[in-house]
C-alpha cells in the first residue's frame, strides 16, 4: 500500500441539522464543480431527501420488459405516436385531419394538438415532451434487434421465399 501524506486543505464545512459536519477541499470543488460550491454558498435550491424508493428501478425494468414482448405502439398507434414522425407542422397538422375524418381521435382532441402544433416551436416541444422523435428504422432498433438479442440467435431466411 502507498502511504497518504496528509495534507491541510482549505476546506468547505457544510452543517447539517441533526449534527452532521463534512468538509472538502474548497480549490478541488471549486474547480470540478463550480455551480455546487455556488449553490452551496447562496444555499440556493437546498432539496432536503428524507429517503430513496429503489422500487422505481425496478419497476422501469419490469415496463421496459413489458414493452418489449407486447408493443402497444405496434398494435395501436395514438395520436402522438403519429406526430413525432412528422418535421413539419404541416405535415403533423395532415395527420391530425386524416385522424378526425376517420373519426380516429375527437374534436376536442384535435383542437388541443392543433394548437399545440401551432405554436412557437411547438411541434418541436410536443415531439421532445412525448419521447422525441420517431426516426425511419425506430422500430427495428426499439423491438425487433432488442428481441433478436434477447434470444442471443439471429435466423434470417436466405432467400425472401421462405
Amino acid at each position: 500500500r502507498k502511504s497518504v501524506k496528509r495534507r491541510d486543505f482549505k476546506s468547505i464545512e457544510i452543517d447539517k441539522e441533526d449534527g452532521l459536519k463534512i468538509s472538502y477541499n474548497k480549490k478541488e470543488l471549486k474547480k470540478h464543480l463550480p455551480h455546487m460550491i455556488k449553490e452551496i454558498y447562496n444555499q440556493n435550491k437546498s432539496i432536503k431527501i428524507d429517503s430513496v424508493d429503489y422500487k422505481v428501478e425496478e419497476i422501469e425494468k419490469k415496463k421496459n420488459e413489458k414493452d418489449l414482448s407486447n408493443p402497444e405502439e405496434l398494435t395501436n398507434p395514438t395520436v402522438l405516436d403519429f406526430i413525432r414522425r412528422c418535421s413539419t407542422n404541416k405535415e403533423a397538422i395532415e395527420i391530425l385531419e386524416y385522424l378526425l375524418k376517420r373519426k380516429e381521435i375527437s374534436k376536442e382532441n384535435y383542437d388541443f394538438y392543433k394548437k399545440e402544433i401551432e405554436k412557437k416551436e411547438g411541434l418541436r416541444n410536443l415531439i421532445e415532451m412525448s419521447g422525441g422523435g420517431k426516426k425511419p428504422g425506430y422500430y427495428l432498433k426499439k423491438y425487433y434487434y432488442k428481441i433478436q438479442n434477447n434470444k442471443k440467435e439471429i435466423k434470417l431466411p436466405k432467400n425472401r421465399n421462405e
